[in-house]
């Protein structure tokens, strides 16, 4: 059983990826997570910045060992990347978002989210180099997918469809 502090991050990141950092109170963190009243600021004395800081980091750790851990083809990265999206959208019938992307529009996580960013972007560039693809075009190859990949992820959710995501998918995997 999860603590009460992991309990709160957690209702942090499907409350940040469902509404953003800055319509999300304590309250509501606290309503969803079913967490006594003064445990936020006891596990959080900084507040909703320190809150908000330690969800988007978890978060983007989640994502980024997922970018990791799928494969060294980097075609089948991106498309099992889109695939998790995929499914997290229709599972939440896209109400959710990326909850780094919540972070990057915020000014208590902004820096997170940016770092979160550039590890998912390294990560996506080593695999493509060790295809045997140049460095610089590893970077910019990376830097478009992921970029694509968010850009398709907030479209598939106002249009509820994943289509955006699906024809993002299919010409990232013609293009790496």
């Amino acid at each position: 059983m999860a603590s009460t502090r992991e309990a709160m991050l957690d209702s942090a990141i499907t409350l940040f990826r469902q509404r953003g950092v800055a319509a999300t109170s304590m309250r509501d963190i606290v309503e969803h997570g079913q967490a006594p009243r003064g445990s936020i600021y006891h596990h959080f004395p900084g507040g909703k910045e320190e809150l908000a800081r330690e969800a988007t980091q978890r978060a983007g750790d989640f994502i980024g060992s997922l970018l990791t851990g799928l494969a060294n083809d980097p075609a089948e990265a991106i498309e099992k990347f889109i695939g998790f999206w995929r499914g997290a959208l229709a599972s939440a019938d896209f109400l959710d978002g990326c909850p780094i992307a919540s972070g990057a529009l915020s000014d208590e996580a902004r820096d997170v989210a940016g770092a979160a960013f550039t590890s998912w972007e390294e990560t996506l560039a080593a695999h493509i180099e060790s295809k045997g693809v140049p460095v610089d075009r590893a970077e910019s190859l990376a830097t478009l997918a992921i970029a694509s990949v968010e850009g398709a992820l907030i479209m598939a959710r106002a249009q509820r469809s994943d289509e955006p995501l699906r024809r993002v998918g299919q010409e990232l995997a013609q293009l790496i």
